[in-house]
């Protein structure tokens, strides 16, 4: 109960300009009050507040080393009158001081495969669809138009112009998903 008395004092204490907490800070407040509270409801014995302890202290940690570990990143991606030699010298030295590890970048990488696989599967479908539109036999009806005529009974329809179109989407497709950004 004397947890809860001085943590209503320090709701109601008026707050500085300067000071104010972000929307984050205000949510993990709310978070850290309703754990509070469930805390002095559960009544858990001793092994159990030791585990809960050091669990929270470890999640704690983790926060601020994630966010110790982007921050010279952030600042150098803050500064605009950097040229681009600047920028890249900058990002090098970074890079050699601060160790990114895989658990920090492992979910951008697989989102990030994840999305280049869909976007090859896409692509190789479009080509074949183009291709087949080209080569299988379309009845009369569906040759729209013939542009160029080859013989009396063969040219180019609109129906391989468009089969043209979506193979070069298809390729494009392609190349952009390859392409180092």
């Amino acid at each position: 109960m004397k947890i809860t008395r001085l943590l209503e004092i320090k709701k109601n204490a008026p707050i500085p300009d300067a000071a104010k907490p972000s929307a984050e800070k205000v949510t993990l407040r709310k978070k850290v009050d309703e754990l509070i509270e469930i805390i002095e409801q559960s009544g858990a014995d001793h092994a159990q507040s030791q585990l809960y302890q050091e669990e929270i202290a470890e999640a704690f940690r983790r926060s601020t080393f994630k966010a110790k570990a982007v921050a010279p990143f952030q600042a150098l991606d803050q500064d605009n009158n950097l040229s681009r030699e600047e920028l890249l010298e900058g990002l090098e030295k970074l890079l050699s001081e601060n160790k990114i590890d895989s658990k920090i970048s492992s979910s951008y990488i697989r989102r990030n495969a994840i999305q280049k696989f869909i976007m090859f599967i896409l692509a190789i479908l479009l080509i074949v669809f183009g291709f087949a539109m080209i080569i299988m036999p379309a009845p009369p009806s569906f040759e729209i138009f013939t542009v160029y005529y080859f013989s009396p009974n063969d040219g180019v329809t609109i129906m391989d112009l468009v089969s043209l179109l979506i193979i070069f989407g298809g390729v494009l497709l392609f190349v952009l998903n390859f392409n180092k950004k």
